[in-house]
């Protein structure tokens, strides 16, 4: 009986967008493959989730079986004891790496930041990612996550853009969050008296430049609530204390995010450059009017469901945050649009598209 292999190194890192996208894509890969519903020829396969001694597995997993073996630093791992392990098996990675020796494996890259970014990472990081991105575009079946960056792969690569499968993110998980209120008071907010901001220490994610622009505004009675990694690194510039009208609660819960998303004014997304763009999407969940980057990927993970604005001109958000203040109808607007647009996405579809990609390999 054939095996089909997925690297499961994702689960022995921190969460972000591409160790979410691994976790909801293996959920509901195992729901198709429970239900019956996959191509004919895999429908005889035998599904297995390999993951480094010791790791913990919260994945609710009807079907795939956990294979759990191996030590070492995790890259260390996927070039030694995953590639024997998988030897003669098709191979399944969501992470943007794999074992290089492997060849018939495909792989999920999500985006060519380390390359037109490079100052958010570090030299070492950059150069080994670089080179695996290389190796894998050469020898591995690739997929991304938008069409933008299926073309971006393609053009630093040097490679087909038409060898490369586009698997979307999704929010279906995220709109199933039941709210933890008890953040709305915590911070001492009311409904429609902020805006929010979720961000990491990345510099291509733009937070200074949102900062900058809300305090253009002067005193509007609104505060804005940033939430993530809320390092000097990040805010070159600023005092990262709570302050009167800008907030800096740090890493929170998807449950109090999601709470901070339903009593927003606006959630605003500023980044300079991405793969897709899920925060938008995750506010759009929740009937959170969105202000977003005018950049390619958010473009097409938003539509027409969010009010754009150039991420290099500050005159232009606070304009767009000022005219969300002044227009019920308009955030009203986007409320609307928001959740028709979401639905544009979702885990299932996903795995049918991983599940059609594996059939060919």
């Amino acid at each position: 009986m054939q095996t089909i292999t997925i690297n499961g190194r994702f689960l022995t890192q921190p969460l972000s967008g591409v160790q979410r996208f691994a976790r909801e894509l293996t959920m509901a890969l195992d729901a198709r493959i429970a239900a019956g519903t996959v191509p004919d020829g895999l429908k005889d396969v035998t599904w297995q989730l390999a993951v480094p001694n010791g790791t913990t597995v919260d994945l609710n997993l009807k079907v795939i079986g956990v294979d759990s073996f191996g030590s070492g630093p995790g890259h260390l791992w996927e070039q030694t004891a995953l590639y024997a392990h998988a030897r003669g098996r098709r191979l399944l990675g969501f992470g943007g790496s794999g074992p290089l020796l492997h060849r018939r494996q495909a792989v999920v890259i999500h985006d060519v930041t380390i390359f037109r970014h490079p100052g958010s990472f570090k030299r070492s990081y950059r150069m080994l990612h670089g080179a695996l991105g290389f190796a894998l575009t050469r020898t591995a079946k690739i997929a991304t996550v938008s069409e933008f960056s299926r073309q971006e792969l393609a053009s630093v690569f040097k490679v087909p853009a038409t060898g490369i499968d586009v698997v979307y993110n999704a929010v279906d998980h995220f709109a199933a969050i039941a709210p933890d209120e008890r953040i709305i008071d915590r911070l001492g907010l009311s409904t429609n008296g902020f805006f929010l901001l979720v961000g990491t220490m990345k510099p291509n994610k733009n937070l200074d430049f949102a900062i900058c622009a809300f305090e253009a505004l002067g005193d509007t009675g609104r505060k804005l609530v940033v939430v993530g990694g809320s390092a000097p690194t990040v805010f070159k510039s600023k005092d990262t204390a709570s302050t009167g009208s800008i907030l800096y609660p740090g890493r929170l819960t998807d449950a109090e995010i999601v709470a901070l998303e339903r009593h927003a004014t606006a959630f605003v997304f500023p980044s300079l450059y991405e793969g897709f763009g899920i925060p938008p999407l995750e506010a759009m969940t929740q009937g959170c009017p969105v202000l977003a980057s005018d950049i390619p990927a958010v473009r097409e993970a938003c539509g027409t469901a969010a009010l754009y604005f150039d991420p290099t001109r500050q005159a232009e958000l606070t304009a767009a945050i000022r005219r969300i203040c002044d227009e019920p109808a308009l955030r009203q607007s986007l409320k609307d649009e928001g959740r028709l647009n979401v639905g544009r996405f979702s885990w299932d579809r996903s795995a049918v598209s991983i599940l059609d990609m594996l059939a060919a390999l």
